[in-house]
Formats: structure tokens, sequence, C-alpha cells
């Protein structure tokens, strides 16, 4: 018995130590530089409206999904000290933590707690940071947003947020859009006169087979701009306007696209009026799509569009009825009217003097036609297109062989369309039936361009338009009728 238990403790320990030998010689496996963490979201979102000084805490979790530790350098509130916000790492509190391992199939907690006092002035409307972390050769960003000042916040990130029906925005507090608001086929929006509307970048209003309905009056304009209110951002442009993200597929993985719209984009809707509103600071200000619909999609009135980055109004296919629009200053043009459609407009102003850079576009463009996937020509039509005591002018008329009028049609003959008492520069010419009365390559009389101050400096005949029609209102409410442009002559540049 003795023999047999020394023998059997014997090989006991032969097998604990070969098991020893087995466990030790086991390789873990290797994290690839291609391993990434995951997260319960890429942004931490907090749509409390506070009506008092008030905090509120959310949580967001990162996994560890390998079947290898990961070794966490970094994870850090890019604010620090002066963020709004405040972090907590597995219950440590901190703006900064650095060196630890998150094992296999292991995940921590970030909570995350914002103070908002809604009546600090000096708050953003939207109070924004980052979580940074880094790992593995790279840095990642969990990104924070909290309502900020006391407003009407509408929508939220990366979504596209339906609005109420028959929705009715007063101008008791400022309006703030985060994100895409849509609103819906057979539905309204309603924006009061002395409206302040906010949008975040990327933000915009989708009118979907719906209407819009800006009702400014004059002095208490509805004014639509980007949320930052530093002084700094007063005259930046493309703060805002509708972008959305998309993937396409190729040998080395998806590509994210951006396509970028208007800050308001009308689509295949008819019966939107916009009156006396100010949009500026954005990427693309107005932008229609109603191919295959009648009547006018979108009526237009003494509304001023200002320092786009792209274009002020793009209409593709649209149907725009428009009476003392000034838009000016852009970064690609002041007006693109494209693949056709139906355009009445009078006593506008397209006076582009952008100083921020080379712009290699016209002030006003009309087109008819467009390149399919294979490369063919389709063409929709101009047609009962009328513009009338109109300015199309910019600071690059001077250039050779550049104008700030194009009309780039295919068909020509069969397209309805007349330019009449209109003040352009065309580089070809205006000898045909398109054309009535027309004052080329001749600037225009503008009391201080570089001051955006567009009121007509002097009554020489150039700028007279016509015919005359009593009781007509200019965009100061003062009476005209045979002036070009939006502004009527008083002698006066104030």
């Amino acid at each position: 018995m003795k023999v047999f238990y020394s023998l059997s403790v014997s090989i006991i320990l032969g097998i604990i130590l070969l098991g020893g030998s087995m466990i030790s010689c086991k390789k873990q496996k290797e994290i690839s530089p291609d391993d990434r963490l995951t997260y319960t979201t890429d942004t931490v979102f907090f749509d409390t409206v506070f009506t008092s000084v008030g905090s509120v805490t959310q949580v967001c979790k990162i996994y560890n999904r390998h079947d290898a530790t990961m070794h966490i350098d970094q994870i850090q509130l890019q604010g620090g000290q002066t963020s709004m916000y405040r972090i907590a790492v597995d219950g440590d509190n901190g703006t900064r933590f650095e060196n630890f391992d998150l094992f296999p199939g292991d995940s921590l907690y970030l909570f995350i707690e914002v103070t908002i006092d809604p009546n600090d002035e000096t708050f953003p409307f939207i109070a924004e940071d980052k979580i940074e972390v880094s790992y593995n050769g790279t840095r990642e960003s969990i990104y924070l947003a909290a309502w900020g000042q006391n407003a009407y916040f509408h929508g939220g990130p990366d979504a596209i947020t339906t609005l109420n029906c028959h929705e009715v925005w007063n101008n008791d507090k400022p309006h703030v859009v985060y994100g895409i608001i849509e609103i819906e086929p057979n539905c309204d929006l309603t924006i009061n006169a002395g409206c302040q509307v906010y949008l975040h970048k990327g933000a915009g209003i989708l009118v979907n087979e719906g209407k819009l309905f800006v009702q400014g009056q004059k002095g208490s304009e509805v004014v639509f701009q980007g949320d930052r209110l530093e002084s700094e951002y007063q005259d930046i442009p493309g703060q805002w306007g509708i972008e959305l993200d998309f993937q396409i597929g190729s040998n080395q993985g998806p590509d994210i696209y951006t396509l970028t719209r208007g800050g308001i984009w009308i689509y295949k809707s008819t019966g939107s009026v916009i009156d006396y509103a100010i949009i500026k600071n954005g990427n693309t200000g107005i932008q229609v799509d109603t191919t295959g619909t009648n009547g006018f999609a979108l009526t237009l009135t003494n509304t001023k569009i200002n320092n786009m980055a792209g274009v002020g109004l793009w209409g593709q296919g649209a149907h725009i009825q428009a009476v003392n629009l000034l838009s000016t200053n852009c970064g690609e043009g002041c007006a693109y009217l494209s693949i056709g459609g139906k355009y009445v407009m009078d006593n506008c102003t397209f006076a582009n003097y952008w100083d921020g850079g080379v712009r290699t576009a016209p002030a006003f463009a009309l087109n008819n036609y467009y390149k399919d996937i294979n490369q063919n020509i389709q063409v929709r039509p101009i047609y009962q297109s009328r513009f009338q005591n109109c300015i199309m002018y910019g600071n690059n008329a001077t250039l050779t062989d550049f104008g700030e009028l194009v009309v780039d049609l295919t068909d020509v003959d069969n397209q309805d369309y007349l330019f009449s008492y209109c003040l352009i520069d065309y580089e070809e010419s205006t000898n045909d039936l398109h054309w009535d009365n027309i004052i080329n390559h001749q600037a225009p009389f503008f009391c201080d361009v570089y001051e955006n101050n567009f009121h007509i400096s002097s009554n020489s005949s150039r700028m007279l338009g016509g015919p005359f029609n009593s009781g007509i209102l200019d965009l100061d409410q003062q009476e005209t009728g045979f002036w070009k442009g939006c502004y009527d002559y008083t002698g006066n540049c104030q």
C-alpha cells in the first residue's frame, strides 16, 4: 500500500507539474493593429431642457470584445478643468486617466455629468466637449452634447427628427436646430416674425413634400444663422446646412462621403412662402428640388441671403417666384437655377463681391440639362421664366472671358425665358428675343459693397428699370416701380 501510495503521489505530482508546464507554455493571443474597442455610443447626448441650474449624468460603456488584453494608454476629457462636463472611469473622478488594461470580454463604465445654468448667456446654446480614448496606436472620440442656454431645441445628433404636423414657432425664446428636422408630407411649419433660428453644424430644415411658412416683417425679420455666438463667428461662412453621410464600398473597405444640401431644403413640394427672412453664414442658403410638381414650390419675398460658403439660392428643376430678393457675397454663386424649371423674379439683386478666396462660379447661372450616370445629356425645359429689373453682377466682371451671368442651355430656341430691364455682365450676344432693354458690362451704382450696403447710390439711367408700376414697394418698404434691383433710389446711402 505504501508503494502504491508513493507511486500514486508521484503520478499526481507529475500530472500537476505537466499541467503547470502546459499552462505556462500557452501563448496569449496578440492584439492586431486593427483591433478596436467598441462603445455603447459615439455621442453622449443630454437632451434635457433646463429651466434652472441642474445636473444630469449619463453612462457610456467601453467593451473589449477580443481574446486578448487591450492596453488603454489614456482616457481624457478634452476640455479639462474648464469643461462643463465631469467624468468618472470605473468610479474614479478626474479629467485624465492613464495606463490600465481591459481584459478579454471585459468592459468599463464611463460616467459623464454636465451642469447647466440656462440663464448664463456666456454658455453656448449647445454645450459640447469630447472624451478622447488612446490605445493600440489610435485615438478615438466620444462626443458630448447638451442643451445650453434657455431656448427651444429641435432635433438631435446624427438623426432626422420629424416635427409635429402643424407646428408653430414663436419669438419668445430662440430656436436651436440640431441635426436635420423634417416637415413631413401634407404637414407644415410656421415661423412667426422676430424668431431667431440658430442652426448647429450639419443642421437644417428639410421640407419633404410639406410646406414652410416664414412670416417675418420689416424690422422683425426671421433670422437663420449658425449657433456659434462668439464675436469671431459673426462673419464666418459655412457654419450650418444639411450634411448627409453615406458609405460607398471599395476594395479597401467602405469610404465615407458627405453630401451637402441647403440649410433650408424644399423637396418635391409646393406652396412654401418665405417673407422677410435673413439667411446668413451657412453652406447653401435655400435649395429647391421640385421636379414633377405644379405651381410655385417657393414664393420668396423681401429676403436677404448673405455670406454662404456655397450657393445662396439653388434650384433644381424648381418653380420659384421671387420679389425683392437680395442674394450677396457667396463662395460659389448667389443663384444657381439648374436642370430646368420655372422662375419668375422681379427686382432682385444678385451681387457677388466675395472676398474669401478665388471664385470660379458666376453670380447667377441658368441651366437646363445634366449628365446621367452613363454620361448622356438629359434636358429639362426652362418655361415661362421671366427676370425683370434684376441685377446680376460681381467683382469678377472685369476678368477676361468671365461672365457674372451664365446662361448654359441645350436646345436654346425651345426654351421660354426672358431677361427684361436687367443690369448684367454677360459674355454673349443679347440681341435675340430672350433679351429686352439690357444694360451689359456696366457696373451698378451701389453704396458700399464691402459694407454690404447694396442700396442704389446714383439715379443714373443705367439703374432705371421698367416698365413703371405704381404701388410696388422695395425691400425697405419704399414705393418704387422703375429701379433695378431690390432697392429704390432715395439719394441716401445711410
